[in-house]
């Protein structure tokens, strides 16, 4: 077994007792991470992927389990909005699980066909700069014959160069699996996070904000519950997806969490905005 050691940083004793009343919201989020590894246990290792769709699947869960720890160790460390921020990625995950089950042969072939694509289209990008470093130009274009051959006969399954492996935006996929409305109150909210935006700009002018550069309360309470939801969706639509038969086990880890939440925010609404 892998020994585990302290991070090699500190964070203000003010803080560690902030988090220690939002404990039942983290000890949640520990739940949904027991879960995560239980999957990987159980279900991942001991079984074959032999599909496109579980091997698109196993990298999806995979990504979004390790955003989802990224997450929760932030929180921990008081960088609540950096926490919110991957939430963003944990959404994209979900989303394209959910999407691609609903079409499993077509659109795991596309996702893992994209990856050659992908690299061709963004050769032709950096050949079109006129001026490239020495050297530079003879380089990519090497590289571009290579891959040119590769990914000849599947162009025509992504004319659009804009729209990637699904040739959808984000917002047309997850429109496609009935998640419109969490992503207009969701991930809208995890991109203000995600990118630096004027939305705060006028309450800092006049005083009613102000920007804290250490870490702090701010954000965690948001940022722990949403990468827990978030996390826990991924999860249950990697279940169902591949029959699982957890479902009772995620109801559970999710009632927690939802009870943590509430709990937590009704003992120190302070700390919760």
């Amino acid at each position: 077994m892998t020994t585990h050691v302290a991070p090699p940083f500190q964070i203000p004793q003010t803080l560690l007792d902030e988090l220690t009343k939002l404990g039942p919201l983290l000890d949640a989020a520990t739940q949904a991470h027991a879960l995560g590894v239980e999957i990987f246990t159980n279900n991942i290792y001991q079984k074959p992927l032999d599909t496109d769709f579980k091997v698109v699947a196993y990298i999806l869960f995979t990504k979004g389990f390790k955003t989802f720890q990224s997450a929760t160790n932030l929180c921990r460390s008081g960088c609540g909005s950096d926490a919110i921020s991957l939430c963003a990625s944990l959404f994209e995950n979900y989303v394209d699980l959910q999407y691609i089950a609903k079409a499993p042969v077509r659109r795991s072939a596309r996702f893992i066909q994209y990856e050659g694509v992908e690299k061709y289209y963004h050769l032709q990008k950096i050949l079109a700069n006129k001026r490239l470093p020495k050297g530079a130009r003879k380089i990519y274009r090497a590289h571009e014959k290579k891959v040119a051959p590769r990914v000849a006969k599947l162009l025509r399954h992504f004319a659009n160069k804009t729209k990637g492996w699904s040739q959808k935006s984000i917002f047309e996929r997850a429109r496609a699996v009935r998640a419109q409305l969490e992503y207009h109150e969701l991930y809208w909210t995890f991109c203000l996070h995600k990118h630096t935006v004027p939305a705060v700009t006028g309450a800092i002018a006049s005083g009613d904000a102000e920007l804290v550069y250490g870490p702090n309360i701010t954000g965690v309470y948001e940022g722990a519950w949403y990468s827990t939801f978030c996390f826990a969706k991924l999860c249950d639509i990697y279940q169902r997806a591949l029959s699982l038969g957890l479902d009772a086990r995620l109801k559970t880890v999710l009632d927690n969490a939802s009870s943590a939440r509430d709990a937590v925010f009704a003992s120190h609404p302070e700390l919760c905005t």
